[in-house]
């Protein structure tokens, strides 16, 4: 039997609304323009983080979650800009500390135990999500070295990376990439994904996510990683949150682009799919997207060769995504990009040693990649063993320093 029952859907869509200077609108404002859509639409439509969160209620069917995201941001569109202000949704704001999202909800999930086996299922497939979703390459003061400095970043604690976790073992954890989220709404939730710019791609993506989670949930028998497998996993979100559409994953013991991933899946979620009155000709915005590696961060990152000056990017565009299909366009007509190696042993030590300043904690060798602890413990001691790094233990804690060569 399939964990999920009836086969449902939907997103809590974060998005800003700014000023004429590109200011993010207080929330008072916010909660008025949330109260009068919620009551217009009878949608659980809400404020939260200086973002409106537009919740699109229940959905069972493609076409009617489409007629409703055009529906309900067309109003939002109107009401706002009767306070002269405007939309802006991205996945991040290149100037205002803002990490926003589009989570991703699947339902109907009431077992638990079941979810927590799911969420072991998903962790490797998490990452592939967050690579079609990256949104956010320019973030207060980050520019362009990451595809999606929210996932890199964590959202701000909003969603990190998961622990393998046992039914049987577990206590309630917020805030994972994917994960069972029953206390407030019988679901299962992705989190990891940046907020989407393009209506049809959130409604792709969405449909997509369901129909692939759903085809996951006809099986639910206990599930565990191996030390490998979990290594991989954070090895693939890192690639996710660095190169997008562009990255190669490790998978199942070799190099996959995460492209060829995305295609498989889609080809193993064609039933599941059609339940929600979808199939794969319906994704065609996604299927352009694995033809050419490009992902929105594309868009931006190109905007941003034209206008480095943040203040002015944020300007550029906001306005180019009011239009809502500018990256449907975009990608439509720009050529294939080549796909990116995944990290060799080199790389991932001199990703660790980026973090190693002067006096370093320790600790903050874990944000490098989020690897395990014992991992990173061998990646310190390699690093001391190179002489790039001097180790001092502290009552503090272990210190680090990286060392110069003359």
């Amino acid at each position: 039997m399939n964990a999920f029952s009836p086969r449902t859907f939907s997103t809590d869509w974060e998005i800003m609304v700014i000023d004429r200077l590109e200011r993010c609108a207080d929330t008072e404002k916010l909660l008025a323009f949330a109260g009068a859509l919620r009551s217009e639409f009878d949608l659980p439509i809400q404020v939260d983080w200086n973002t409106l969160e537009l919740a699109l209620g229940i959905n069972s069917q493609f076409d009617q979650f489409v007629q409703r995201v055009r529906s309900v941001t067309d109003r939002a569109a109107q009401l706002v800009r009767e306070l002269g202000l405007e939309l802006y949704p991205a996945g991040s704001h290149p100037v205002e500390p803002m990490y926003n999202s589009s989570h991703i909800h699947i339902g109907t999930l009431h077992d638990e135990g079941k979810g927590i086996y799911l969420e072991s299922r998903l962790m490797r497939y998490a990452p592939v999500f967050g690579a079609i979703a990256a949104n956010s390459p320019f973030a207060h003061g980050f520019a362009g070295q990451y595809k999606s400095y929210r996932i890199r970043d964590n959202a701000h604690g909003c969603t990190r990376p998961q622990s393998a976790r046992d039914p049987r073992l577990s206590q309630f954890t917020w805030g994972g990439d994917a994960s069972p989220k029953v206390y407030s709404a019988p679901t299962l939730e992705v989190r990891i994904t940046d907020c989407a710019s393009s209506r049809r791609l959130l409604a792709e993506l969405v449909v997509f996510t369901a129909a692939f989670v759903h085809w996951l949930g006809e099986n639910t028998s206990e599930y565990r990683l191996s030390e490998t497998e979990y290594v991989d996993c954070m090895t693939n979100r890192w690639s996710a949150a660095k190169y997008g559409m562009q990255a190669t994953f490790l998978w199942n013991g070799t190099e996959r682009p995460v492209v060829e991933i995305i295609d498989e899946m889609l080809d193993q979620s064609a039933a599941s799919l059609a339940a929600l009155g979808a199939d794969r000709k319906d994704l065609a915005l996604l299927q352009a997207m694995i033809e050419k590696r490009r992902c929105q961060a594309d868009l931006v990152l190109d905007l941003g060769k034209r206008y480095p000056d943040p203040y002015c990017l944020a300007s550029v565009h906001s306005k180019l995504v009011r239009d809502w299909d500018a990256f449907d366009n975009y990608v439509m007509s720009s050529a294939p990009l080549d796909p990116a190696p995944a990290p060799d042993r080199d790389r991932i030590l001199n990703e660790h040693l980026s973090v190693v300043g002067e006096g370093t904690h320790f600790y903050n060798l874990r944000n490098a990649m989020y690897y395990p602890p014992t991992l990173v413990d061998e990646l310190i001691e390699t690093l001391a063993g190179d002489q790039l790094v001097h180790v001092e233990n502290t009552c503090r804690g272990m210190l680090l320093s990286r060392v110069e060569k003359s």
